[in-house]
């Protein structure tokens, strides 16, 4: 090959690279806000700038902690299609939030192919009311919100409330984080009872009725705790594979 073919090959080969990182970056996240008596509306939009079609996933987390210390959380994910020059309100979450509440919002986009994130926006509120100590904190590096270390509250009733107050305090006081998701959900049961669930990312590792004794309580976070660290350990070793 001569110098000329080799040079316009190189050209060639540069432009596509450069095309194909003008269409990633073409690609814009935007979380608004509308506040409607204290209720904030979030929308996570999205917007394709470029000339092609775009498979992406999509992740849209809101944090807030109250006067009183408790943090709650709620997540939304999914995939989705962008077409050239089209702009798509993603998601919505509807939160409540009082003058001295603390708020954290993140909306990351990545390539559904790569998985490799391809744009990002976030907000705050009343940062300085988030405890640099918090084991939130700790897991919510860019990097880890991702799909990481989210201890999340979707507990319905004041047992419910009781039981994961009891269970966050406890990894804080332990310095305990995990490598996954958490979600603590509340369902009905028989009568007007409920029943908790605890999901380890999408996997529900316990569920038990919710009882409000104090004693019931500390035991089933206990119970919690060792199937999550048991869930943890056995991910380990799925990654690790077999070792002959």
């Amino acid at each position: 090959m001569n110098n000329f073919h080799a040079n316009f090959l190189f050209i060639f080969l540069l432009l596509l690279s450069l095309n194909a990182v003008a269409q990633t970056n073409a690609v814009v996240a935007k979380i608004e806000v509308d506040n409607i008596e204290g209720s904030l509306k979030l929308k996570a939009i999205a917007k394709n700038a470029g000339d092609l079609n775009q498979s992406l996933n999509y992740i849209f987390v809101a944090v807030k902690k109250d006067q009183r210390k408790n943090m709650s959380s709620s997540q939304q994910e999914n995939k989705f299609v962008l077409l050239p020059n089209e702009t798509k309100i993603l998601s919505e979450i509807a939160i409540n939030i009082g003058k001295d509440d603390a708020l954290k919002v993140y909306l990351f986009i990545k390539d559904e192919k790569t998985a490799k994130l391809v744009a990002k926006d976030s907000l705050e509120l009343n940062p300085k009311n988030f405890n640099i100590d918090a084991s939130y904190e700790k897991a919510s590096s860019e990097e880890n919100m991702q799909l990481k270390g989210l201890i999340i509250n979707e507990t319905k009733t004041r047992v419910g409330d009781d039981f994961y107050g009891k269970f966050y305090s406890v990894l804080m006081l332990n310095d305990l984080t995990f490598n996954f998701r958490v979600l603590v959900s509340e369902i009905p049961s028989t009568g007007k009872n409920t029943q908790l669930q605890v999901f380890a990312n999408d996997e529900n590792i316990l569920t038990f009725v919710a009882r409000p004794e104090d004693d019931y309580l500390n035991e089933a976070v206990k119970q919690t705790i060792v199937s999550l660290i048991k869930y943890e350990k056995d991910q380990q070793v799925d990654d690790k594979g077999f070792i002959y």
